[in-house]
């Protein structure tokens, strides 16, 4: 049972005082109904006596006479008496007088066995029956008389029963009126105490509640309102002090770890310049050898004008052709300039790119190499679904460091028939690119390693141990994605997803 306090504790407090009630109610009936027994058979027995005495007496100066009889009882008859016997000696009926009323229309039976008890004791008996509130009496009657003509025998019983149900009902109504009464005013002051309680306590304590739900949410200017000296509001006064406090801290973490941040992307934009610095002398490398057929044909071109001089042979269609020829030459290595300058350009803003093209454009970069390392690549892209939204130069460079990372541990391992594999698919969800070769793999040892900064494998003056941890930055805290290294059937496989719903 989920109650809220406010409501519980006015609720148990009345059930309380009710059952308190009907338990006290319960004991003053017990006690009102015992002493009503008592004040009735003592009521019953005064006039029992009273009544005794007084037949007897004019039985035996004026002798038996029902009529007599009569006007005697009438008094008694009309009060609570309810029904009078006279018995003689032998327990012959010899006067019977009854009055039948709402409360009671029956005539009780004498008991004979009581009866010969009250004639040889000569003392009254008097019983309180709980069942119909009666009071039955036994009084011994002289009915001996001056001129013994009345009755043979001088003994008898005076049979009396007097019906006590209007008194039992009045006190039963009075105690019920009483009890009534008593749960009306415990109702009210359960009332006016619960609305105390409400305005003193709950109410502050609810209103503390939305605070500590708001300081839990992550709002810290908040205040609580109370005033006086109970300890409820020393409790208040404690809290805002704390939520003041946890303001000033909340306010000086968020600056510690905006200057943290601002540290972290210093630090990870200098990471980046390093990681592409550390490949610049790979790069260069690729640019000698990307430039090293054209100049060697620039160089045939040269000695064959020379010659043609020589001879006499130089047209002037001769130096055109060999001009064009030249001039293509020297484009080519200019566009390899163009490439590489724009390979270290950073980025500034993301973009949509095509991931078929960005692999393409960073192989022809490394073609030369890979190409003097007799290593064979194999792209097979998805066109025109695999497109991804963030920096494209730096996805480049990510590329750059997988496919050289490649190319190290096939040269490492002295892999003969040496491949990399480059796949790009594309589903409902996301964007898969992968990247593996058959070098044989990366040690399970150190698998879990290879992201971690400054780790590497290669030999020392041969590996910074930034490109991998770098590439993983790239991919996840840049673009969002995630990168993950696992060793598949011929080698390492890296694989880069982005998930649709995170680039669109």
């Amino acid at each position: 049972m989920n109650v809220p306090l406010k409501y519980l504790l006015p609720l148990l407090i009345f059930i309380v005082g009710f059952v308190l009630i009907v338990f006290q109610t319960s004991i003053n009936m017990s006690n009102e109904y015992a002493q009503m027994a008592i004040r009735s058979s003592t009521q019953a027995e005064i006039i029992g006596n009273r009544l005794a005495s007084r037949i007897s007496y004019e039985v035996k100066r004026e002798g038996f006479s029902k009529q007599k009889l009569i006007s005697m009882t009438a008094s008694y008859m009309a009060d609570s008496l309810n029904q009078i016997q006279l018995f003689d000696q032998n327990l012959e009926l010899v006067y019977s007088s009854h009055i039948a009323s709402h409360h009671h229309s029956y005539k009780e039976k004498i008991q004979n066995s009581i009866a010969k008890k009250v004639m040889e004791s000569k003392y009254s008996d008097i019983s309180y029956v709980r069942e119909n509130h009666h009071i039955i009496a036994y009084f011994p009657i002289d009915f001996s008389s001056e001129n013994k003509a009345a009755l043979n025998k001088n003994t008898g019983i005076m049979y009396l029963v007097f019906d006590d149900l209007f008194a039992y009902e009045q006190a039963k109504e009075s105690i019920i009126y009483t009890a009534v009464m008593t749960i009306i005013i415990v109702i009210i002051m359960v009332l006016f105490f619960s609305a105390l309680i409400y305005f003193l306590v709950f109410k502050r304590l609810s209103a503390l509640h939305e605070a500590s739900l708001m300081l839990s949410r992550g709002n810290f200017d908040i205040y609580v309102e109370s005033h006086g000296e109970d300890e409820l509001t020393q409790v208040i006064h404690t809290f805002n002090s704390m939520a003041l406090d946890m303001k000033s801290y909340q306010e000086s973490m968020q600056e510690r770890v905006d200057n943290a941040i601002e540290e972290r992307i210093e630090q990870t934009k200098i990471l980046i310049q390093q990681s592409r610095l550390a490949s610049m002398g790979e790069m260069i490398g690729n640019i000698a050898h990307q430039w090293r057929q054209p100049l060697n044909a620039l160089s045939l071109l040269i000695q064959k004008i020379e010659m043609f001089s020589e001879r006499g042979k130089l047209t002037h269609k001769t130096i055109e052709e060999n001009s064009k020829k030249a001039n293509i030459l020297i484009q080519k290595m200019s566009t390899t300039i163009d490439d590489f300058r724009n390979f270290l350009k950073p980025n500034k803003d993301k973009e949509l790119f095509d991931l078929e093209t960005v692999t393409n454009d960073v192989i022809l970069l490394l073609e030369a190499g890979l190409t003097e390392a007799d290593i064979s690549i194999n792209v097979n892209i998805q066109k025109s679904v695999c497109t991804i939204y963030g920096y494209k130069n730096e996805f480049s460079q990510v590329i750059v460091n997988l496919i050289m990372n490649s190319k190290d541990a096939l040269l490492d391992n002295r892999q003969k028939n040496r491949k990399i594999f480059l796949k790009g698919t594309a589903d409902i969800e996301a964007i898969k690119f992968s990247i593996y070769d058959n070098a044989g793999g990366v040690s399970e040892d150190i698998i879990d390693r290879i992201f971690e900064p400054y780790y590497t494998t290669k030999e020392e003056g041969k590996g910074t141990g930034i490109g991998l941890y770098m590439s993983k930055i790239i991919i996840e805290d840049n673009m969002h994605g995630s990168m993950k290294v696992k060793n598949n059937t011929f080698g390492a496989e890296f694989t880069i997803t982005f998930k649709k719903k995170d680039i669109s």
